[in-house]
């Protein structure tokens, strides 16, 4: 399985990482292609309910081209589609059917893949806006691979048994240090950023980024699968490896907004 992460990274991060860079269409077309396929494996580990996928994928496609356009005002486009398919569809659905549940669970669908994915364009969008999304990638990759091998090395301590086995306190902490060394070398580029704020960013980063992960452990565990998807060996699926991201990237955000100010603005 490493040798498989380390090939999936080889290939994954430089485009990524140009993506970032070049921004603009870019960006969108690889944000919308993780929503669409990240929604794809959210919907297909809900299929005994029968989400609505006209109404989740239209929805979902909308907040990311809204927030690219329009920023975070363009979130409300989809979350407003959103709205109007599901009273749309509540007028024709098949009443006493959990038709309540299918659309909580098509809606949320979007919330959670849709809009996370859609904060990873309006971080971008921000002044320094690439190198803070650089910063929000950097954290929770680093963070994942840390905790992977201080776990291995040191792990003795379960950090959520119920939800996530494998993962260790210990292994927990190695990867929140690993999010605070690379929030300072993306300092050591950024004058604009203070030591001390690029700590504060990669404690917080790190920490809601292990939160998004065991978040989506607990999604898979409860439809007992190990993983979203198959598209990324060693990974599985887009939502495997995205799930600190789809959390981080919304507190990144604003923790950019409340902390760096008019520096970002």
């Amino acid at each position: 399985m490493l040798r498989y992460r380390v090939m999936v990274a080889i290939v994954g991060i430089p485009i990524g990482l140009a993506a970032i860079i070049l921004g603009g269409y870019y960006l969108l077309a690889l944000a919308l292609l993780l929503t669409i396929i990240g929604l794809h494996e959210y919907y297909t580990l809900l299929r005994p309910y029968r989400p609505n996928l006209l109404v989740g994928y239209v929805a979902g496609i909308a907040a990311v081209l809204g927030a690219y356009y329009w920023g975070t005002e363009g979130l409300l486009v989809g979350l407003a589609l959103l709205m109007i398919l599901t009273f749309c569809w509540s007028l024709f659905g098949e009443l006493g059917a959990h038709l309540v549940g299918r659309m909580a669970m098509t809606g949320f669908g979007v919330i959670w893949v849709a809009l996370g994915f859609a904060y990873v364009l309006l971080i971008r969008d921000l002044n320094h806006g690439t190198a803070l999304t650089i910063m929000l990638l950097a954290c929770t990759m680093v963070n994942d691979t840390f905790a992977y091998f201080v776990g291995r090395a040191f792990g003795r301590h379960k950090l959520a048994p119920r939800i996530s086995p494998g993962k260790s306190v210990e292994g927990f902490v190695g990867g929140i240090v690993g999010s605070v060394v690379s929030a300072l070398v993306v300092k050591i580029y950024s004058d604009w950023l203070t030591w001390e704020q690029a700590v504060i960013f990669g404690l917080v980063i790190g920490v809601v980024g292990v939160w998004g992960d065991l978040f989506e452990s607990a999604v898979k565990r409860d439809f007992r699968v190990k993983d979203s998807g198959k598209i990324l060996p060693g990974h599985g699926g887009i939502l495997d490896r995205f799930d600190a991201v789809l959390l981080a990237g919304f507190v990144t955000y604003w923790l950019a907004i409340a902390l760096l100010g008019d520096v970002v603005k």
